[in-house]
């Protein structure tokens, strides 16, 4: 086979590889909500005001969702044990580590190993839905669907950004050229963080359903529309081929009536079957909830804080996610009780840092819960490595 090659490394274990994407978005997440804090905002780096929000959708979430659940949820949805790929993730893993560290110094750079990262991920996760996949595509569940189309959506974002970046360079673009990026990329950010986000929360909310729900007949066509086609409108502006008037209304024709639609759909599922409300599906509910601000935050004047909404909907979507795994993996040591104060604890922090006069609380809360799973992650890989041992 072609990527023979690639796959040299048979013994890279895919729970090792999502740990690590994990704390690779653990560590960009602490230091995203580090710049964020008001007292180092005095005196501000080049990139330091740029990075915050692209630190959440371009290196945590995404790559927590890819390289992450891609290697530790994804198999099992597709009737496999693994990637297709595994060594490939880690090659991107290299060049996401080093565009994390380039961030706050080089934004351009960093961008530009970010690109080449995601899309080494990207391959691995279409390679082992093409190569690797046992089950019918309409009988893949809406995180799969959610997967499938994220990597795809990475594969239109991730070279036009590189030949961006590439550009910016040869030129001698400076380092706070990057600012200017901010509203170019509000699109692919936007469908980037939005697509795997929900992908986990329709995960979470329908793991305790039988049969399939209407949420489950509609993701596939509203994260294809999300991670796609938002995607393809949105290069074809870089170079004049859609109208302003449309190019204005992209985000809410590509983004948010497909989540909206999904939603509904989900809450209507959810309805229908009384599900419990346990630790995970707390966090997913949180997520829902954040979401909807951030979709209201959209049509307001000035429209500040739909990003942050966004960007805590989608962290509530990946501690909710990592809680499912712990519980999957190590049943008799992580409580539901836990699951369910981390939770209200990650949602009061992530409201307060909504509100100007509470911000510094909030990311005082937000710090903490992110240590708190960082500590279970820790935790998770020192239990592991124990029943490995005993094996």
């Amino acid at each position: 086979m072609t990527y023979q090659a690639f796959d040299s490394t048979p013994a890279l274990s895919n729970r090792r590889i999502g740990a690590s994407f994990i704390l690779l978005a653990l560590f960009a997440g602490l230091l995203g909500g580090s710049l964020a804090l008001p007292f180092l905002q005095i005196h501000p780096t080049a990139g330091q005001a740029f990075c915050h929000g692209i630190l959440m959708a371009f290196f945590v979430i995404c790559p927590a969702a890819l390289g992450g659940f891609g290697q530790w949820l994804l198999p099992a949805e597709l009737g496999t044990d693994r990637t297709t790929l595994p060594a490939l993730t880690l090659t991107g893993f290299c060049f996401l580590s080093s565009g994390v560290v380039f961030l706050p110094i080089q934004p351009i750079i960093a961008l530009a190993l970010w690109a080449v990262g995601v899309f080494a991920v990207a391959l691995d996760v279409i390679t082992t839905f093409l190569e690797g996949r046992v089950l019918q595509f309409r009988k893949l569940s809406p995180l799969a669907w959610s997967m499938l189309a994220t990597a795809s959506g990475v594969t239109i974002v991730a070279p036009v950004l590189a030949a961006i970046m590439t550009r910016m360079m040869i030129n001698g673009a400076p380092a706070n050229a990057a600012h200017e990026l901010v509203s170019l990329l509000h699109l692919p950010e936007t469908s980037l963080m939005l697509t795997p986000a929900l992908g986990l929360v329709c995960y979470l909310l329908s793991s305790s359903r039988n049969k399939p729900g209407l949420a489950d007949r509609l993701a596939p066509y509203a994260f294809g529309v999300m991670a796609v086609v938002g995607p393809l409108f949105w290069m074809d502006g870089l170079f004049g081929g859609v109208p302003a008037a449309v190019q204005g209304s992209l985000v809410v024709l590509t983004q948010l009536v497909p989540s909206v639609l999904l939603v509904t759909a989900l809450c209507i599922d959810v309805w229908k079957q009384r599900q419990e409300l346990d630790g995970t599906t707390l966090w997913a509910l949180g997520s829902v909830i954040l979401f909807s601000a951030g979709w209201i935050a959209e049509f307001m004047p000035g429209h500040g804080t739909d990003h942050s909404a966004a960007a805590f909907g989608g962290i509530m979507a990946l501690c909710g996610g990592f809680y499912a795994w712990m519980m999957r993996v190590l049943p008799d040591h992580i409580q539901s009780p836990l699951s369910r104060m981390h939770a209200g604890l990650t949602f009061v922090g992530a409201l307060c840092s909504l509100t100007p006069a509470l911000m510094v609380v909030g990311e005082g809360l937000m710090g903490l819960s992110l240590l708190t799973f960082g500590i279970l992650g820790l935790f998770l890989i020192k239990e592991t490595g124990r029943a490995r041992a005993k094996a």
